[in-house]
């Protein structure tokens, strides 16, 4: 029995729990996901990224959710909405945004369809117009597997209405074998309103993690999001950013880093279909032995869209001969009013400076942390959760206080 029919038996015991009605849709899904198969490098989008192992491959359902699989890295002055395996956690603080069902797409191909195919409910946080969250909330998902490779999907949904203001950081981790997961939210921004969205991902070795982010803003609307990749086997994800009336602001910074043999995926597209639209992107790579790093930023100015204000800046650090980063910003406009700006740089550590510390006493593995850290502070600077900052550096090994021994 090839994958994609053990694939096709799961579904067939996924569907038989569904009604008539929520069966046909989803079955559709299943039928587009056979005819593609996961994404290959033929794929303009997938050049760099080649999931098509995964066709030989089978993951189970698993739904379980026991004590010991709870996160143990959950914030302090946090409402929290932890999932384990897709299954709610009990202990969750912030239930109430959580929703058994979801909005399928329409219909899709590859993994968009595998996740529409099998997803189930996920995070459902509507504010209403001029509604504040009082303190942030904290969407954590986690995937285990117990030896059985293990699969689960879910889809979340963010809507803010008019003047709403929220914080919601999306925290991502992984305990024991082979697991696929997958998570795609919908993100609604209503006039002036404002979401500060950070995504933070830690998944273990054997993770399999695919996350979208599609985000629609309305006129006045700012979203300033920080992304901050930390582990993980293989892990894609996508943003996708509609400025989709005047006025709308979007503020993206990213990290990624250290994370050893792993394969790090992000695609960024901003699309400014309105005028006066600002957008800022700004990501940097940190990139260890026998990594692959692939970043690709677009831009695209629509016609009518005068006075778009842009800028993407992309660098990256190897700290590895084996290390591989293939980065490309891509602009593409159609009006005739506009400012836009790109950059990609690829280097190493300065030795030049790494010689200039150690010739003022500071042993080597200090300064290497120094200049790290520098790289790294401009998207650190962008966190202003002081707990999930301290937990970012504490991951990267990039302490704010560094201890200098330094024989006078």
């Amino acid at each position: 029995m090839s994958a994609l029919a053990t694939y096709s038996a799961q579904f067939e015991r996924y569907a038989n729990a569904l009604t008539a009605a929520e069966r046909a849709p989803r079955s559709v899904q299943f039928s587009r996901f056979l005819d593609s198969g996961f994404p290959h490098k033929d794929l303009e989008e997938w050049r760099y990224s080649d999931l098509t192992a995964l066709n030989e491959r089978s993951f189970e359902p698993d739904v379980s959710a026991s004590d010991d699989a709870l996160p143990d890295l959950l914030l302090d002055g946090a409402d929290t909405l932890v999932y384990v395996n897709g299954q709610v956690y009990p202990a969750s603080t912030a239930a109430r945004w959580h929703s058994d069902t979801c909005a399928l797409p329409p219909p899709a191909v590859g993994i968009d369809a595998l996740n529409a195919a099998f997803a189930a409910g996920g995070l459902r946080l509507r504010l209403d117009r001029g509604t504040r969250l009082d303190r942030p909330l904290q969407n954590s998902t986690c995937s285990r597997s117990d030896g059985q490779p293990t699969m689960s999907h879910q889809r979340h949904l963010i809507e803010l209405g008019d003047d709403a203001e929220a914080i919601v950081l999306l925290d991502f981790s992984g305990i024991g074998g082979e697991r696929l997961s997958t998570h795609f939210f919908d993100i609604h921004l209503g006039r002036n309103a404002k979401l500060q969205l950070y995504r933070i991902q830690n998944e273990a070795a054997g993770g399999t993690l695919v996350t979208r982010i599609d985000a629609r803003l309305s006129r006045d609307a700012r979203l300033d999001g920080v992304t901050v990749d930390l582990g993980g086997g293989f892990v894609r994800h996508d943003l996708d950013l509609a400025l989709a009336e005047s006025g709308a602001e979007a503020t993206i910074a990213g990290l990624y880093a250290h994370a050893r043999q792993s394969h790090i995926d992000n695609h960024v597209r901003i699309v400014h279909a309105a005028p006066h639209g600002t957008s800022r992107m700004n990501y940097r790579g940190l990139v260890d032995e026998r990594t692959k790093a692939v970043f690709n930023g677009k831009v695209v100015v629509q016609p009518g869209a005068q006075k778009t204000d842009s800028e993407q800046r992309i660098a990256n650090v190897l700290l590895s001969r084996k290390a591989e980063v293939n980065a490309k910003p891509d602009l593409e406009i159609y009006a005739d009013d506009v400012k836009c700006a790109h950059g990609a740089t690829v280097g190493q550590l300065d030795a030049v400076a790494l010689s200039y510390l150690r010739s003022r006493g500071i042993d080597h593995d200090t300064a290497r942390a120094m200049l790290l850290r520098a790289f790294a502070l401009q998207i650190l600077d962008r966190i202003e959760w002081p707990e999930l900052r301290a937990r970012v550096e504490t991951a990267l090994h990039l302490p704010a206080e560094l201890t200098l021994d330094i024989d006078a």
